[in-house]
């Protein structure tokens, strides 16, 4: 999937002649210094990267993929930070109901993870947490609002997933350390209304679960139990 999202460019512009990042999942993975002219690297580390089918294994990604015309610039690659990730559909133009709920569904999110001191806003960095954005359409008007639920393996040293957890930060250069098996588990949420976010986060952020599988559920991955459904 691709999509855009509210994730802040590096220098804060909105001209795509200057370099920007990307998210990768579930690589949990910032690509930084992308631009139009180095997207077939880009491609080259997506191919390489981990599937939502791939097994949990530790991330093998180069720190740096070189172009070979130096008049393109080469990408870099870091962990990202958080423990978890939540995006959320807000992508008005496409459907009213997304952009109205996205804010809303972001700030009860942030209500329940801030006195867990989990809350990590768009510039904070800072390891561990967990990241809120908001990111273009998913699914449809009926499904609205749609959460998915990105966990690193063992996030929160809490859950269901039964690889040992190692460390995470970031290794020399901002290359992957040994340990960093990227996302676990995917989840995604359809439907999810305000008074649902206290026992998301609770359950479903900090456990991998899911509250209300039958009217909730579209679809997910668990690398760790080798299952996907979409």
């Amino acid at each position: 999937m691709l999509s855009a999202s509210n994730i802040p460019t590096p220098d804060g512009s909105s001209d795509y002649s200057n370099p920007t990042s990307a998210l990768l999942l579930p690589a949990f993975i910032v690509v930084n210094n992308v631009v139009p002219k180095n997207t077939n690297q880009l491609i080259d580390l997506i191919d390489a990267a981990p599937t939502t089918s791939s097994p949990l294994t530790e991330s093998t990604l180069p720190v740096t993929v070189l172009s070979i015309d130096p008049t393109i610039p080469s990408i870099s690659i870091k962990p990202c930070p958080h423990e978890a990730i939540i995006l959320l559909c807000s992508q008005k133009s496409r459907d009213a109901r997304c952009g109205q709920s996205a804010p809303l569904l972001r700030k009860e999110f942030e209500r329940h993870l801030r006195p867990l001191g989990l809350y990590r806003d768009l510039d904070d960095e800072r390891s561990g947490g967990v990241g809120v954005y908001f990111i273009s359409h998913v699914s449809g008007h009926k499904y609205s609002a749609n959460v998915i639920v990105y966990r690193r393996h063992n996030a929160f040293s809490r859950g269901h997933d039964s690889l040992p957890r190692q460390s995470q930060g970031d290794g020399e250069n901002g290359a992957h350390e040994a340990g960093d098996f990227g996302a676990s588990q995917g989840i995604w949420l359809a439907r999810v209304r305000p008074e649902d976010c206290e026992n998301l986060i609770r359950y479903t952020v900090l456990q991998g679960k899911v509250v209300k599988p039958e009217y909730q559920l579209r679809g997910g991955f668990d690398r760790a139990k080798g299952t996907t459904s979409w």
